[in-house]
């Protein structure tokens, strides 16, 4: 394939487009449904996008001689599944992804689509209430489930952060230059990285444990690490229905009608950024992609890039947005850790301060939280409650470690044992309060299902999610029970699908030493030795506990 680095910007026909953009409809694959407008608008976006992408590089080229493994972004599909409304544009369009697939199968029938679903969300329930199971069947492709796979091991000498790393075994394949990887994202804001396009997608191939394991300030380096070992082949971003606000948490609709596609998925995912109305020099995880030589500055672009704004995630619980959603809360933030203000005085600390001092580790508590409030949010209770949320190990000024809401006001320690308020107590750095705490979630980060939970534990509420207001709910149960079946057996025959549970802290893999020359390498494959004794028994017990 040409390696000359190409996006293609393709704006679909005017239309309607606000239906049936979340799950497949009951009709899917008869004459009604192929005879739809807005069916032939994508059919003709996709086509005219991927041919003129295609006459540039010539990708059709290179899928002809290999397997294609392509991969939706089906971190959770929300459609009739608690929430306030039906639907929420927060995975892959299957119209969109079923066009895309017809369009492959003109070159080769050697097609395997292959999600990871986010944990709590079992990736067969995506496929099932997408419909991209229908998609497969009718097709007759095999679909893979990540957290059902056996895993490789690999070095990155050159990670910043993800030294080692876990991959489902069909990657490898990608890895080795055997299968040509397509990576086929939604274009939406996200609170952890700010957008989440191409290249982010990757982080639905790795396992359970790994996703959680520096899923913090750490976030962005370890996502760019992944590119070191294997990069999408191309990368099509469907913007027919964009996705704004706080995702993972539900996100509204944007009509921003447009697919954009390249082999680049840097160049790709930049271009996006810009079409979303956000500057991609704010967006760390496309900054340092950059800086590491993943872009191409010799980028060409085909297409007209039209700016649709997107409102950007609130990656904070201190803005005015959150506090119009939930106006009694009190959110009290400290940290001592080296990205952190220092203060010698607390009459010093200003509310910008305190933004500053929450934005020391934005990637992780932060967003977990705001995700488990929006998640709240979305089913549609009400959020006048009173509680205070602590995260932190406290800002130390003159041996005393304090606390700061949004005014900038500090409470020490003593303080918080005294509010009558009830306590949500929030992270591993914060466990020092955590046995006055009504609720404490530990992890860094903690799973965000955590919070939820904490947040309807001290409100009274019942999840929404977990009732029959969920349409979805024996999908999602049978699925789950399925899966974790099948994580169990793989294990209990030696065959690793997980890494061990250590994602409770955030500290860097250890690897072997490496030589000058394996550490200019970019990665290096590291088997690993025979699955049995105390490491299956611990990873054995962690697929029953938390396979959900």
């Amino acid at each position: 394939m040409d390696t000359n680095s190409t996006v293609v910007i393709t704006e679909a026909p005017q239309g309607d487009y606000l239906v049936d953009y979340v799950a497949l409809p009951d009709n899917y694959g008869s004459k009604a449904y192929y005879d739809r407008q807005d069916i032939r608008n994508i059919d003709r976006t996709v086509i005219q996008n991927l041919e003129e992408l295609d006459r540039r590089i010539d990708f059709t080229g290179s899928i002809k001689d290999k397997r294609i493994i392509i991969k939706p972004n089906l971190v959770s599909v929300f459609h009739k599944i608690g929430f306030k409304d039906e639907n929420y544009p927060e995975s892959t369009d299957p119209r969109v992804f079923e066009s895309i697939i017809r369009y492959l199968l003109n070159y080769t029938d050697d097609i395997v689509i292959v999600e990871g679903s986010g944990r709590g969300m079992p990736t067969h329930a995506s496929f099932k209430i997408s419909g991209i199971d229908r998609v497969a069947k009718r097709f007759h492709l095999q679909l893979l489930a990540v957290e059902e796979q056996p895993i490789d091991r690999y070095i990155l000498p050159k990670a910043k952060v993800m030294k080692e790393i876990y991959i489902p075994r069909i990657f490898s394949e990608v890895v080795r230059g055997e299968a040509f990887y397509i990576s086929v994202p939604k274009m939406k804001t996200n609170l952890y990285t700010g957008v989440t396009l191409g290249f982010k997608n990757a982080m639905g191939t790795i396992p359970y444990n790994l996703r959680q394991k520096n899923h913090s300030y750490q976030i962005n380096n370890k996502l760019v690490d992944i590119l070191y070992l294997f990069k999408p082949d191309l990368v099509i971003i469907d913007g027919i229905i964009g996705g704004e606000g706080d995702t993972p948490a539900p996100v509204d609709p944007v009509r921003s009608h447009v697919l954009i596609s390249g082999n680049n998925s840097v160049e790709t995912d930049t271009v996006a950024t810009r079409m979303m109305g956000i500057d991609p020099e704010t967006i760390e995880l496309l900054t340092d992609a950059v800086s590491r030589g993943f872009g191409d500055e010799k980028v060409i672009i085909v297409g007209r890039e039209k700016v649709t704004p997107f409102r950007k995630a609130d990656q904070t619980l201190l803005s005015d947005q959150f506090y119009r959603k939930f106006p009694n809360v009190t959110f009290l933030v400290g940290h001592t850790n080296s990205r952190a203000p220092k203060f010698d005085s607390i009459e010093k600390v200003m509310p910008d301060d305190v933004k500053a001092i929450e934005g020391s580790c934005i990637g992780g508590c932060i967003a977990a939280l705001r995700q488990s409030f929006e998640m709240f949010y979305y089913q549609g209770l009400k959020t006048d409650f009173a509680l205070m949320v602590i995260l932190g190990n406290g800002t130390e000024i003159d041996g005393i470690s304090y606390y700061f809401d949004r005014n900038g006001r500090a409470y020490t320690v003593d303080e918080i044992k005294r509010s009558p308020l009830k306590k949500m107590v929030f992270g591993s750095c914060t466990s020092t309060l955590a046995g006055f705490g009504n609720t404490y979630s530990a992890g860094c980060m903690p799973k965000p299902i955590d919070g939820l939970n904490s947040l309807h534990k001290l409100t009274g509420t019942w999840n929404r999610i977990f009732s029959l207001k969920n349409k979805q709910l024996a999908k999602i149960a049978f699925s789950a029970l399925k899966m974790r079946k099948k994580r169990i057996k793989l294990v209990k025959s030696g065959i690793r699908v997980d890494m061990r549970p250590s994602y409770w802290d955030d500290s860097l893999s250890l690897i072997p030493h490496l030589s000058d020359e394996d550490s200019r390498k970019d990665f290096i494959e590291w088997p690993m030795p025979k699955l049995e004794g105390e490491e299956k028994k611990a990873i054995l017990a962690d697929v029953r506990k938390n396979s959900f």
